[in-house]
């Protein structure tokens, strides 16, 4: 684990600042009335740069995340306005101090979905098998002690090693009940991406040679090979680096085979033959169109 050496100053600028502010009002735009936005928007410019001196000297401390029931009867845990703010901040920092691969294509700068899926199709007829997974409960199942040593090794300032401590062992609170998260990452966070791909990066290390072509989106993993051993040895170290990570396939959405049978990734179904939408996907747009139809005849009904 590397040693602290620096306890600077973070380096954050006035305009990262603007940046975060106006992202945070972009994603809180339809909050209720009672949301604390309205009220952090309004205080904004007498707050904002003691705010910004307070994060860049390591000050700064993390509320409790309140759990909120949404109208659709969903339980989710949501940052303050302030926290999400901080933290679309420290992502900024992440994103410099953190080496990320390559083929790690769902961060910034990475490709996305759409180069993932073209890289993956062009490299089809150059292989016969293929690995497909992704991880059960993946942002559930993170382990904080692995989450945490893995950022140690490249992070050496202590404001942002501490910022990243309470981020990770965050707590919830209830009707006045705290609870201490002992396990997993939040979602709706805006760091979550950028830990979520340090996590696997033990498998973009590990499958990056020769006789194999490699790619991730997230927890969405793919591995084609060309003779059926080498699709063997590849199941047995992804099974090996699962175990170490402490995390596990998903069952369901796992295929290990010949490409010419065919096999669904990140939405599209890839094959011998050319390339289409996955029938879920087809399915799932359906059923939203559906939802969205219903729920617009509801409103009609409701106001007339």
């Amino acid at each position: 684990m590397v040693q602290l050496t620096s306890i600077k100053p973070l380096s954050i600028s006035e305009q990262q600042l603007e940046l975060a502010y106006q992202w945070l009002c972009k994603q809180r735009l339809h909050f209720p009335a009672n949301a604390d936005i309205w009220s952090f928007r309004f205080d904004w410019h007498n707050i904002k740069f003691k705010l910004l001196s307070q994060v860049r000297s390591g000050h700064y401390v993390f509320s409790p995340l309140a759990s909120i029931v949404k109208s659709n009867g969903q339980r989710i845990h949501c940052w303050s306005s302030q926290d999400a703010l901080v933290l679309k901040l420290i992502s900024y920092l992440l994103q410099d101090e953190l080496v990320l691969s390559s083929r790690c294509t769902h961060i910034k700068g990475h490709g996305g979905l759409k180069q993932c899926v073209v890289g993956v199709q062009r490299q089809l007829p150059q292989y016969q098998f293929v690995c497909k997974t992704d991880v059960k409960h993946f942002y559930e199942s993170i382990d904080h002690a692995v989450l945490v040593d893995l950022l140690y090794e490249q992070i050496t300032n202590i404001h942002l090693r501490r910022y990243l401590y309470q981020v990770i062992h965050r707590t919830v609170e209830s009707g006045g009940h705290y609870r201490e998260i002992k396990r997993g990452i939040a979602r709706g966070c805006p760091i979550s991406p950028i830990l979520g791909a340090l996590y696997l990066q033990q498998l973009d290390e590990e499958f990056t040679r020769e006789g194999v072509y490699y790619t991730r989106y997230m927890d969405d993993i793919l591995i084609l090979s060309k003779t059926r051993w080498h699709n063997g040895q590849v199941v047995k170290q992804l099974n090996q680096i699962f175990n170490q990570l402490k995390v596990e396939q998903h069952p369901d959405k796992t295929f290990i085979g010949r490409i010419e049978k065919g096999f669904d990734f990140l939405g599209y179904h890839f094959s011998t033959k050319p390339l289409h939408l996955a029938s879920i996907t087809i399915r799932k747009h359906v059923q939203r169109m559906n939802h969205l139809y219903e729920q617009q005849t509801n409103n009609k009904a409701t106001s007339s």
